[in-house]
């Protein structure tokens, strides 16, 4: 079956936002009095479940309560310190003239929401998912099982594009393609350890990507 639809990871895939996410992780830690550890990078909290992220130096109660402080923050300030990659908005208008495009992001799908809006991306996908508050735990694979459910796909025509081994891990849990994207915060070893089927380079290299995995080639894409 030919590829229909493509889910785009949204952070490291479509906006840089480690500005913001990383800011307000920092703040979250400071205003709980947590010491962050010399051995941790902040970048590796780009991509998993949020309460993954707190559990690891966090209790339980803890962690709820960052949850809220992380949520305040990103709410006034951090959803806004982002910029879309150079060459996506290029990428995602040829791309949608063929496929239909949909965010599976971890973030809130509020927060998800508004900001495809604010950077202008919004309009070239059909769907923007995210996680809901009452299960901020929800894992890549299980986003990609709802919309797979909700919009009658088979697992045959989706590809999943994305830059951290979550993306990679949620497509092949459906049997799906997926492409690693290397401008973002995962590196190739990570993408390919985990069996990402190509990787792509640059965004403007994205729809010949998807065509090498058996999708149509968008009409004058001049690439």
């Amino acid at each position: 079956m030919s590829v229909t639809t493509l889910l785009f990871d949204l952070d490291g895939t479509l906006l840089e936002t480690a500005p913001g996410i990383v800011g307000c992780y920092r703040h979250t830690f400071l205003h709980l009095g947590v010491e962050i550890p010399e051995t941790l990078d902040l970048h590796e909290f780009i991509g998993p479940p949020m309460k993954d992220n707190f559990r690891r130096l966090l209790d339980e109660a803890q962690t709820e309560a960052a949850v809220e402080i992380y949520r305040q923050c990103y709410e006034q300030k951090g959803q806004w310190q982002a910029s879309v990659y150079a060459g996506i908005d290029q990428a995602v208008q040829t791309l949608s003239t063929t496929y239909r495009l949909m965010v599976a992001t971890s973030k809130r799908s509020a927060f998800a929401q508004q900001m495809m809006g604010h950077f202008g991306l919004a309009p070239y996908f059909s769907a923007i998912y995210g996680v809901e508050a009452e299960n901020l735990s929800e894992s890549k694979a299980a986003l990609i099982g709802r919309i797979l459910q909700e919009h009658g796909l088979t697992p045959a025509e989706v590809v999943m594009i994305g830059d951290r081994a979550f993306d990679i891990l949620g497509a092949k849990a459906h049997q799906m393609r997926s492409v690693g994207v290397l401008w973002g915060y995962g590196s190739p070893g990570e993408l390919q350890t985990h069996g990402a089927d190509l990787l792509c380079e640059h965004p403007l290299h994205l729809p010949q990507c998807v065509a090498s995995l058996g999708g149509p080639t968008p009409a004058h894409s001049g690439f």
